[in-house]
């Protein structure tokens, strides 16, 4: 195939000269129009005068529905055309990324008469050539219909690839300026999605909750949006309930889901005291609005501070790291059920344990645990156990600036509390 230029040099002088204003003039709209459909239109007339055809039309693939549409055309009334990728010329040029000059198109097997038949119109010739971005990757095709003249040489064929060239820069600065305004609505979005979520926690630091009991509160997500959710409240009963959830996946998916379970368990422990049923409802509520395979771990818990008992249920969590600064005893809380919304049905067992006033409990996602720290190094639960018999401000301090990198929340008693108050941190 001859290059653009020296198909310029075979031409007479005026028409070589015609010619090449057209394609600076194309080149100019570039910086002067603000809209593509605008500079497309301005190439299209171009083309239309400089190849003397009657119509002229340029594909762009929509990467939604994976077709060809018509975004632009000249010399005809303006209607809808969705091609298929590989059929017809258009759609064929495209897959094969090679320009085609054909000049009986009605003998051609490869023209779809469908768009013909839809509007009347004769195609006789036809000029297509794929419109390419920097790095070889087809984003459309453009197209001149009937020439007024005998036939559609090459000559005309590689002009017409001039003008694609034009017009693909436009295309792909205008893709770029549109991907530039996606991120930043996407951005301002999540920014709006962060400041939600964070409403639907309590605020971070001390929480307020009536005497006997304290706590405090963080939760920090690898992403603008996250799926860990806690809350601690005080009931009617004088009790402390209190929960960390942790949503399977990070970003938007999880903290949709993460919303409706930080909902469903507020209405809930107002309605259920016992915390077997109280998880089975959650898990059929959750399991109506969770994709397939979307789940939610969680650790449940009620404090009776006058009876020094802690009944929690564990729905498939990371197990607490529980602490008593008087032995170096280890106590283990057993698993109780599958994760929150797996499945449509499920079964939860409760678990009773003594939790005296100098006891400590961690509660916490796998954010701690498998957070890397700069030296490659796990937290691990016993990293953990480690700082909680460190000042638990200390600890907070330490572990921000080497191991929270991941979704973090932790919850743990007052260690100088002379009766049972429980902490949340993270």
């Amino acid at each position: 195939m001859q290059s653009s230029i020296s198909v310029l040099k075979n031409l007479p002088n005026d028409v070589r000269l015609e010619r090449l204003e057209a394609l600076v003039y194309a080149s100019e709209t570039l910086n002067k129009a603000q809209d593509l459909d605008e500079i497309l239109f301005s190439i299209l007339d171009l083309v239309q005068e400089q190849l003397n055809c009657e119509r002229a039309t340029v594909f762009l693939l929509d990467r939604r529905t994976n077709k060809l549409h018509a975004r632009q055309m000249i010399g005809s009334e303006r209607i809808e055309i969705i091609l298929e990728r590989g059929v017809g010329i258009a759609g064929i040029v495209f897959e094969t990324s090679q320009s085609l000059v054909i000049n009986d198109v009605q003998s051609d097997d490869r023209f779809n008469r469908e768009i013909d038949l839809r509007t009347g119109f004769m195609t006789k010739t036809m000029l297509c050539v794929p419109l390419r971005k920097v790095g070889s990757e087809t984003i459309g095709v453009l197209q001149a219909i009937n020439t007024r003249g005998d036939v559609f040489s090459e000559t005309c064929l590689v002009y017409l690839e001039s003008f694609a060239s034009v017009a693909a820069v436009a295309v792909e600065r205008e893709q770029l300026v549109q991907n530039a305004m996606r991120v930043k609505m996407l951005s301002t979005e999540l920014e709006l999605a962060r400041k939600i979520q964070q409403r639907l926690l309590p605020s971070q630091g001390n929480i307020k909750l009536q005497e006997p009991f304290s706590a405090w509160g963080l939760s920090q997500s690898c992403y603008d949006v996250g799926g860990d959710a806690y809350d601690v409240i005080v009931l009617p009963s004088g009790e402390c309930v209190f929960w960390v959830a942790d949503v399977s996946g990070k970003g938007i998916g999880a903290a949709l889901l993460m919303n409706s379970l930080q909902t469903e368990l507020r209405a809930l422990v107002h309605a259920e005291k016992d915390l077997s049923k109280l998880a089975k409802a959650l898990n059929e509520r959750i399991n109506e609005v969770a994709p397939i395979g979307t789940y939610a771990t969680l650790f449940l818990g009620l404090i009776n501070a006058k009876e020094n008992r802690l009944s929690y249920v564990n729905a498939g969590h990371v197990s607490p790291v529980w602490l008593n600064p008087q032995t170096n005893e280890t106590r283990e809380f057993k698993p109780g059920g599958l994760p929150i919304g797996l499945f449509p049905s499920g079964e939860y067992d409760v678990f009773d344990t003594t939790f005296s006033s100098t006891e400590r409990i961690a509660i916490f996602s796998d954010g701690v645990t498998d957070a890397v720290n700069t030296n490659d190094e796990i937290f691990e639960d016993n990293g953990l156990a480690k700082s909680l018999k460190k000042s638990p401000r200390k600890m907070l301090k330490a572990s921000a600036q080497s191991f929270l990198k991941y979704s973090t929340v932790i919850a743990w008693a007052h260690p100088q509390a002379t009766t049972p108050r429980f902490w949340l941190s993270g």
